[in-house]
């Protein structure tokens, strides 16, 4: 089944119990469910001024790159139960050296669905064509402006015609590999949003699957520390409108929250995501207590008893699910 099917069927379970229920039939059935998302190496060679490589405190603990040698290893703990994974989440996926490694130890482990999210200003069309080659299904490319100006001013250090470059490369790809995606991530705040009109005007010769819209979000002493909405509100469904509506015409799926939805701080489409997003980086390995050098993710349900926990969660309180609850997945998928 496609990623983004789960994530509809998800936000279409309006009751969290059977969410719950879901999971534990996934689990039971031993059905892939988990999204791993692997940072390799803690960089990135631009300086986003909405991101938190511009918080040099911040940036001070970001060190390191993980292992070669340890990547068996990750690839026999985790990804047999993997319905995605994920490469690149919050540092730049391309600064390392065995991106090849890690897609061919997720096709050989069966991950349905691999993806790499980049800034784009590294990507070479021979490589790019390597790692489709080796399993890797969708590129996400993290955007912040659709000028010239606007996207040299928020991305700082990325160069906008060599980006532009790196999205021709990509469609000349998607020619070779029709099934090969790609999906742009646009971040907005009241001084890029109504950029988005004119979106379809710059990248009208870019194939483009997904394209994901999502608001500013508060992510350590960022230097552009605009968090407001409040200019944004009132325009909101009149973007929304348009952009899915040329969306629809270039055969792209819009992703992204319902006025109603977008100041929202919870969603209970969430309450799930601790059991399934698993974050690897080279400083972190999901929980705490998973031996992941040593047993599988199988043996670690097993030890700490996943099946107990969610038949306790299935009739829990309502304060207990609510809990659960974080910003993740608040959007819906046109």
């Amino acid at each position: 089944m496609n990623y983004y099917s789960l994530l509809k069927i998800n936000n279409l379970i309006k009751n969290p119990r059977l969410k719950f229920l879901g999971l534990l039939c996934f689990h039971i059935l031993k059905k892939r469910y988990i999204s791993v998302q692997f940072d390799p190496v803690n960089a990135c060679n631009l300086r986003c001024k909405m991101c938190y490589f511009t918080d040099k405190d911040y940036v001070k603990k970001l060190k390191g790159l993980f292992p070669k040698e340890e990547l068996p290893l990750l690839s026999k703990a985790v990804l047999k139960r993997a319905a995605k994974l994920q490469v690149g989440c919050g540092t730049e996926p391309t600064l390392y050296k065995n991106l090849d490694d890690i897609f061919i130890l997720a096709q050989q482990a069966k991950v349905p669905y691999i993806s790499m999210t980049t800034n784009a200003n590294l990507i070479e069309k021979d490589t790019l064509r390597n790692w489709v080659l080796h399993g890797l299904n969708e590129i996400t490319v993290s955007l912040h402006g659709v000028t010239k100006e606007s996207y040299e001013h928020f991305m700082g250090k990325g160069n906008f015609d060599r980006f532009l470059l790196s999205l021709q490369y990509i469609t000349e790809i998607k020619k070779e590999f029709p099934d090969f995606k790609l999906r742009i991530n646009y971040t907005f705040n009241e001084d890029n949003f109504l950029e988005l009109k004119d979106f379809w005007k710059t990248f009208k010769d870019i194939n483009i699957d997904y394209l994901q819209i999502r608001p500013i979000d508060k992510i350590g002493n960022t230097e552009y520390n605009n968090f407001s909405l409040e200019k944004i509100l009132p325009v909101y469904n009149e973007v929304y409108t348009l952009v899915n509506k040329k969306a629809i015409e270039h055969n792209t799926i819009l992703i992204a929250p319902k006025l109603d939805r977008l100041n929202y701080k919870q969603s209970m489409n969430s309450v799930i995501r601790p059991f399934t997003y698993c974050y690897i980086s080279p400083l972190v390995f999901w929980h705490k207590d998973f031996n992941w050098k040593q047993e599988t993710y199988n043996q670690y349900c097993k030890r700490t008893g996943f099946t107990s926990q969610m038949i306790r969660l299935i009739f829990a309180k309502n304060a207990t699910i609510q809990a659960l609850q974080n910003k993740s997945l608040n959007y819906d998928i046109n």
